[in-house]
């Protein structure tokens, strides 16, 4: 068996094509395998319809896999074909994808390793460029939006992510039953999202629930654009306003504290905003001394943790949940402690997106897990030169698309 014979069968070459010269280096650095075809009528690259071969374009080199170590590339004339509606142009290469350096295969491995580990190892282990794998990432997701088409999630998250600094974020869409970001949009504003929601107007019927922080613009598209969804306020976000409550009021107690008393309590400030079960317990008894030091901070606490018990209590029942946050709501707005009261009459505001979270069983952890997921793309990547790059990482690393190449 020649090179020639060798290589043909091991690269599995799709009809016509078929190996007619091989040649390695001769400081073994590489291995040039040259194509050539039989007779055949090849498909138009416009229209996919087969076309008599008009001509050739001139020889073109694709880097394919190595062999043994050692960088192989292809070498070949792709024909041009007279097509009655598209004139003369290129037929299609299906070892290849047009106006591309990489063989269908070699990207298939390329993507692989990206998946894997940081554009650097990638760079290394591939011995491809940067800029040739930003294209090959950027050419995946594409293929994977497409393949996936306008399908809406019928179980939708929205949350922010800060993106660069001088407050510019995105708008992260996730897919709450398939877990994975779904989309990403610039900015979070609502103007800035209505053109996304407008374009699947159609499709948001099917929607059943969105999840999300009580953010009014994000309230204000779901309530828009997803009429027949449940709007749901994770509990993630309910606690947060409670807890900023009660660290508005201990930073308001601290001010009339003698200097004793306040380093105490500056000591303690984060025991105020751990659930009673997950105090450590060495921080038991200075906490237990803070309460009895500050009135209004360890009220404050004792609300919010009553407002904690309230997802154990319901246990998914919505009655129960709008008797119990009735009950607390009093004792809330009763308690004379101006941030608490502001906190219970921003939740009752809310307080159908949070009945409808507790009868459901939605949360938005999916989406919080995916920033975290996110920040590590954006830590190991070393930054981001634009928003492109960055919304095209996200959807490679968390968007669970189908992004590998067609192999014929």
């Amino acid at each position: 068996m020649n090179l020639e014979s060798f290589y043909q069968l091991v690269m599995a070459l799709p009809s016509p094509w078929k190996v007619s010269k091989v040649v390695i280096a001769e400081d073994s650095s590489r291995v040039d395998v040259w194509l050539e075809h039989s007779k055949f009528q090849f498909l138009c690259h416009e229209c996919q319809q087969p076309a008599p071969i008009y001509d050739h374009a001139p020889e073109r080199e694709w880097r394919h896999l190595d062999t043994c170590d050692l960088p192989t590339y292809l070498h070949a004339r792709i024909p041009r074909v007279s097509c009655p509606k598209h004139g003369v142009v290129n037929g299609v290469f299906h070892i290849a994808e047009p106006n591309t350096s990489l063989t269908c295969k070699m990207e298939a491995k390329c993507i692989a390793t990206m998946q894997q580990c940081d554009i650097t190892g990638a760079a290394e282990l591939t011995k491809v460029s940067w800029d040739i794998l930003g294209n090959v990432q950027s050419r995946a997701v594409t293929r994977g939006m497409a393949r996936r088409g306008d399908k809406v999630p019928t179980q939708m998250g929205i949350d922010e992510k800060q993106v660069f600094a001088r407050h510019k974020y995105f708008t992260i869409i996730t897919d709450l039953e398939e877990r994975c970001v779904y989309d990403v949009v610039d900015k979070r504003t609502f103007d800035a999202l209505s053109p996304w929601f407008e374009e699947r107007k159609s499709s948001m019927e099917k929607v059943d629930v969105v999840a999300m922080d009580m953010s009014a613009g994000y309230e204000k598209i779901a309530k828009k654009y997803a009429e027949n969804a449940n709007v749901c306020f994770d509990r993630f976000h309910i606690m947060q306003v409670a807890q900023k409550a009660v660290d508005t009021t201990r930073k308001n107690e601290q001010k009339s504290m003698s200097e004793d008393d306040r380093q105490m309590m500056f000591g303690t400030r984060y025991d105020f905003l751990y659930g009673r079960e997950r105090l450590p317990e060495q921080n038991v008894a200075r906490f237990e001394q803070a309460k009895l030091v500050a009135k209004k901070t360890s009220k404050a606490w004792a609300i919010k943790e009553n407002l904690r018990d309230m997802w154990t209590t319901a246990n998914g029942d919505t009655e129960k949940a709008k008797i119990y946050f009735n009950k607390w709501y009093w004792w809330a707005t009763h308690s004379r402690i101006k941030p608490i009261i502001k906190a219970a009459h921003t939740l009752k505001t809310h307080c159908e997106g949070i009945f409808s979270a507790i009868e459901l069983g939605i949360s938005n952890a999916l989406t919080e897990g995916m920033n975290n997921k996110i920040e590590s793309v954006k830590r190991n990547a070393c930054g981001f030169r634009n928003k492109d790059s960055f919304r095209t990482a996200i959807l490679f690393h968390c968007g669970k698309l189908d992004m590998m190449p067609q192999i014929a």
